[in-house]
């Protein structure tokens, strides 16, 4: 008997470290209106599987960072429909003008923020592939290897409850980059943690065909983007 429980403790352990990329369930549906929280699930994570920016869904539902949702919750994900009165039609010019000023230094606030960012990969990359499954690639490593932070910030999300990631890792470096990190064999730091530009955040994965691969993604303002437009090129 205690053979058998030291068994199936040692069984269950190793389901939650060994999550198969398949994972526990289903993506939300590009298509869904609402979602009702579920265990696991962060605003980043919800947004990270719809393709939206974080804020978007944050500011339909009335959450203030530091975005904190709660298993039952309903979430609104799409936004409220705005009909406008007459009398707004005539605006004010310098009001126009103002609101001109504002988005230009937002803007630039914004690409401020872009250019202290500098990006690494996170192995060392011996062949990229396109991810059939998912928008970001497929990296090619070696046995043993550890994932790294591409750049510092804090882990949004740490978990195997999205469909088609694995263990995975998102990682928020600021209001407009997200890095994503899947098909991990087991994840080295938790939801919360505050990771430097190179610290080892996971153990490299792997696939059917027995090849070391990992999962990544690099997102802005909740949109996939080009690898290769912000990481140098990789084999350096």
């Amino acid at each position: 008997m205690i053979f058998l429980s030291g068994f199936l403790l040692a069984s269950c352990g190793s389901a939650k470290v060994y999550a198969p990329v398949s994972n526990q369930y289903s993506s939300i549906k590009p298509s869904s209106t609402t979602h009702i929280v579920r265990r696991g699930d962060t605003l980043y994570s919800i947004a990270w599987q719809l393709r939206r920016d974080y804020r978007e869904i944050a500011q339909w539902n009335n959450i203030r960072p530091p975005y904190t949702i709660y298993m039952g919750q309903k979430l609104t994900l799409i936004a409220a429909k705005h009909h406008p009165k007459k009398h707004t039609q005539t605006v004010n010019k310098k009001t126009k003008t103002l609101k001109k000023q504002q988005l230009a230094k937002k803007s630039s606030s914004n690409n401020k923020k872009t250019l202290k960012l500098s990006w690494a990969w996170p192995i060392k990359v011996r062949q990229v592939e396109k991810d059939r499954a998912n928008s970001g690639v497929t990296l090619i490593g070696s046995p043993g290897e550890l994932v790294r932070s591409s750049e510092s910030g804090k882990v949004v999300y740490a978990g195997n409850g999205l469909k088609g990631y694995g263990n995975l890792l998102i990682i928020m470096h600021n209001e407009e980059f997200l890095t994503a990190y899947g098909y991990n064999k087991r994840l080295l730091v938790n939801e919360g943690s505050v990771v430097k530009k190179g610290q080892a955040i996971a153990e490299i994965g792997k696939d059917n065909k027995n090849r070391q691969i990992l999962f990544f993604e690099l997102r802005r303002h909740g949109k996939a983007v080009t690898i290769s437009q912000y990481l140098p090129k990789y084999g350096r």
